[in-house]
């Protein structure tokens, strides 16, 4: 399985696309809302996409809850994250949903949802409503639970974005974000550091955020942060994947090719690169063919059949809670 990760354009694979996949550096596919129609054609689409890799590959979306959810009706509408505290509801109600979420996923042949969010506060532009709460306690406690529920479905769970992404107002899928505070151990980084010592992380992704008293590079492609930091002060031994080295956060580094290296060289495993399929090419023609065989734990280790799933007692209970969580959230946003 390599270490390049791209996208699709549409709702089917074309002829260029079935070339691509079988490069031997293509180790996962990330879907948008534009690969998905209706339930039959996704659970096609990725049969057709791991057919055509003609290997071990992974397929990931992000698919958190609230306003980033890829796929719609008639998979469950998931919360957004700071609703559960906003709403002051039982933890179990988060854990429900993110087992929902994963089971809904792996029942069309995905092996991933990149989540949970564990950057603190609601101010910045990229973040939002994606975070769980706005101090650690809080944070904590309803990400743990929603991450419970992923990995009880048997859904990897991908903490994001390291290490915190919540103390700057700036959007890093536009530009790179400075955050210049000195002590990120007390908030944002407690989550991360809690998370792990609990062992409940199988991969990380970093920001594309500069934090200029460590560092001058960002986080994605940071030695300090990605080795000295992650691997070898907090022990973390899951994959690390990059963020989309699309995004305007890591045009510092270069072109696509040199994104992509610098990401690796920090210590990233795996790199994402999303909506352009010219830098996606470049990156797998400049890079030289690597295998990350550890990559193979994130596969979902049981599938799941749809239509079995939808008879399911614990899918219907979790449903009905879920949706009328929703239903809350909702009037009280409205």
């Amino acid at each position: 399985m390599g270490p390049v990760w791209l996208d699709v354009h549409a709702e089917r694979i074309d002829n260029e696309e079935k070339e691509i996949l079988a490069h031997p550096s293509v180790g996962g596919v990330i879907l948008f809302a534009r690969n998905y129609h209706d339930s039959e054609q996704l659970q096609a689409l990725t049969a057709e996409i791991r057919a055509a890799a003609g290997r071990d590959i992974l397929i990931g979306v992000d698919q958190e809850g609230g306003r980033v959810q890829r796929f719609k009706a008639p998979f469950t509408r998931i919360p957004a994250a700071q609703s559960y505290g906003a709403l002051k509801a039982d933890a179990s109600v988060a854990e429900q949903a993110g087992w929902l979420m994963a089971a809904e996923l792996i029942a069309h042949g995905i092996d991933l949802s990149f989540a949970p969010v564990l950057d603190l506060g609601f101010a910045c532009a990229a973040i939002k409503d994606r975070a769980f709460g706005d101090n650690p306690a809080e944070a904590i406690r309803y990400a743990r639970a929603f991450t419970q529920g992923m990995r009880a479905v048997g859904m990897a769970s991908t903490g994001k974005h390291f290490p915190g992404h919540g103390g700057v107002q700036e959007d890093s899928h536009l530009v790179t974000p400075h955050d210049p505070r000195e002590m990120l151990h007390s908030s944002d980084f407690a989550i991360f550091k809690a998370f792990i010592e609990e062992g409940l992380l199988d991969a990380m992704m970093p920001a594309h955020v500069v934090y200029p008293h460590h560092d001058g590079q960002p986080a994605s492609a940071s030695a300090f942060w990605l080795t000295h930091i992650l691997r070898q002060q907090l022990g973390f031994k899951g994959l690390v994947f990059s963020d989309d080295l699309s995004m305007g956060g890591a045009h510092v580094l270069g072109d696509a090719p040199a994104r992509a290296r610098a990401a690796l060289e920090a210590g990233c495993d795996m790199v994402l690169v999303c909506n352009d399929r010219d830098s996606a090419v470049a990156v797998l023609d400049t890079l030289p063919i690597t295998d990350v065989p550890a990559a193979s734990q994130l596969r979902v280790a049981k599938t799941i059949d749809w239509t079995d799933l939808q008879l399911d007692t614990r899918w219907k209970s979790a449903r009905t809670q879920v949706t009328a969580h929703q239903a809350k959230w909702e009037a009280a946003t409205a």
